[in-house]
């Protein structure tokens, strides 16, 4: 009888794990717009003050003496978690660099979270622990999960987009013959992808 009580309360918990997975999966499918959406806005933050720095770059030899010397630069929170020592210039490319991968990745079907932060850390914080920490916690408040479960050494999205030219060739070649792009139809999968 004993036994018999333990293997329900067992089944008992599996069952709450299972509801608990459930529900987990459910949120972060109900949130999951919205931390896109968090993520669009941040990108279009970041391409502003790159344009924004890009108008007067050659005035400042840093970015520190930038966001001092330029009230329209004081506005964006980034700026204010870079290494102030660097050029503009620098920054600029950087950001290029960390950012180029995010329009695409925010609008494949299951988001690759670590590309999206391992590329940031790489480009524009590789050299600077303290201003990481403060850009992921200030970026955790619209997206709780940013910046985790991240491996020990950052990647740039160069590199791996370099890398995976080649096997993308490949997967357009057999996706063409098997089925049309979900981007045609997305966000909007009942309209014809020719309409």
């Amino acid at each position: 009888m004993m036994r018999y009580v333990q293997q329900c309360a067992r089944a008992a918990e599996s069952t709450l794990d299972i509801s608990e997975q459930r529900m987990t999966k459910q949120e972060t499918a109900t949130q999951d717009p919205y931390e896109r959406r968090a993520l669009l806005l941040h990108l279009g933050d970041v391409m502003e003050s790159v344009f924004c720095l890009s108008q007067c770059a050659d005035e400042y030899a840093s970015i520190g003496e930038a966001v001092k010397g330029n009230d329209a630069l004081a506005g964006f929170t980034l700026l204010g978690f870079i290494d102030e020592k660097m050029t503009p210039r620098d920054f600029i490319r950087r950001a290029s660099g960390a950012f180029f991968v995010w329009p695409k990745a925010l609008l494949d079907e299951t988001l690759n979270r670590q590309l999206l932060a391992n590329t940031v850390r790489h480009d524009l914080f590789a050299d600077n622990a303290k201003g990481w920490g403060a850009y992921v916690e200030e970026r955790r408040k619209d997206v709780p999960w940013f910046g985790e479960e991240l491996p020990e050494t950052a990647k740039s999205a160069a590199p791996a987009h370099e890398a995976q030219a080649p096997a993308r060739q490949k997967q357009k070649s057999k996706a063409a013959s098997e089925k049309p792009s979900r981007y045609s139809t997305w966000p909007w999968p009942d309209k014809p992808g020719d309409a």
